[in-house]
């Protein structure tokens, strides 16, 4: 009899704070460089139950087991591709050229089996690239777009999640105010 997993065995969905999906499926790491780092996306199960909370299927979606392993292991190219080329933008930096490449082709494959239709035009994603396909497009449209310069990185040093910083005069600072704002705010005390 196959074991079911309990609720305690997956860690809680994420708050997507980034305004941007691309951005807030990089973002799936908490408390990045701790000895209590989370991997949101540590396997198909995590990148698929985070797909369903954001929108991207339903819960009736399944795939084999050969396409969960692609999806985990092209997940976590396609997150790591976005994460290195937002960090280096929001530093000021050129984004790396594998990078860029990773982003590329992840959208340049789910594109070639999409549908285009509509006025406005919208991709319709195939089977398993229902959930890389819009990430990786998130990530063009993103690059492409005119928020590229908005494009900031919080700065705890167990943080470093991207966002767009939407605020009138650009002065939005952390991921989130209720976390790392705050946590910020009370080492400042110290």
């Amino acid at each position: 009899m196959k074991r079911l997993r309990s609720i305690a065995d997956r860690p809680p969905p994420l708050h997507r704070v980034a305004g941007n999906l691309a951005l807030d499926f990089a973002n799936t790491i908490s408390w990045r460089g701790t000895d209590q780092e989370v991997d949101h996306l540590r396997d198909a199960e995590g990148m698929l139950a985070w797909a369903r909370d954001a929108g991207l299927v339903g819960v009736d979606f399944s795939l084999n087991a050969r396409q969960r392993a692609l999806l985990a292991e092209d997940g976590r190219r396609l997150r790591n591709a976005i994460d290195k080329v937002g960090a280096a933008i929001a530093d000021g930096d050129e984004p790396p050229a594998l990078g860029m490449a990773v982003i590329h082709d992840v959208a340049a494959r789910t594109f070639t089996a999409a549908l285009l239709t509509g006025s406005p035009a919208t991709i319709e994603f195939t089977h398993g690239d229902r959930i890389l396909g819009p990430l990786a497009w998130a990530a063009v449209d993103l690059l492409r777009g005119d928020e590229l310069d908005r494009l900031k990185r919080c700065p705890q040093h167990d943080c470093h999640w991207l966002f767009i910083d939407r605020t009138k005069n650009r002065s939005r600072r952390w991921c989130e105010m209720a976390t790392c704002g705050n946590r910020a705010k009370m080492q400042s005390r110290r």
